[in-house]
């Protein structure tokens, strides 16, 4: 089934606003207490969230370069922007946490397509 491009621009808002709150939190001097879970599992999670919203975004086109890629590169800039905070710090390994996310999904997505009622999600 093929869709209008107008069906992605709520996948693409959906986006911008997780990137908008994941930016807020990284760099807000005293992020909400949540849920006590792993800072690295945080990371993967909401790279994997931010991969499925861009892949649902622009379903047609390839992932690594065109998604994955710039995704990585915000995770970079983000852990650069808080070594330059007096409150919060760059830590490297929440980079490779950042990865992992963005590296899982591929698995995640291939298992997800396979469901019928949720494969018409990612038909362009």
């Amino acid at each position: 089934m093929r869709r209008s491009p107008s069906f992605r621009w709520p996948f693409r808002g959906l986006l911008a606003a997780a990137l908008t709150a994941i930016t807020w939190l990284a760099l807000t001097p005293s992020p909400p207490v949540g849920v006590e879970v792993s800072d690295k599992v945080q990371h993967a999670a909401a790279f994997l969230a931010l991969a499925l919203l861009a892949d649902l975004s622009w379903p047609d086109a390839d992932y690594w370069l065109p998604k994955a890629l710039p995704l990585l590169a915000y995770g970079a800039l983000i852990e650069l922007a808080q070594a330059g905070t007096a409150t919060r710090t760059a830590e490297w390994p929440d980079l490779a946490a950042d990865a992992a996310g963005l590296a899982l999904y591929p698995l995640i997505a291939r298992a997800l397509r396979a469901i019928p009622g949720l494969r018409r999600w990612w038909a362009g």
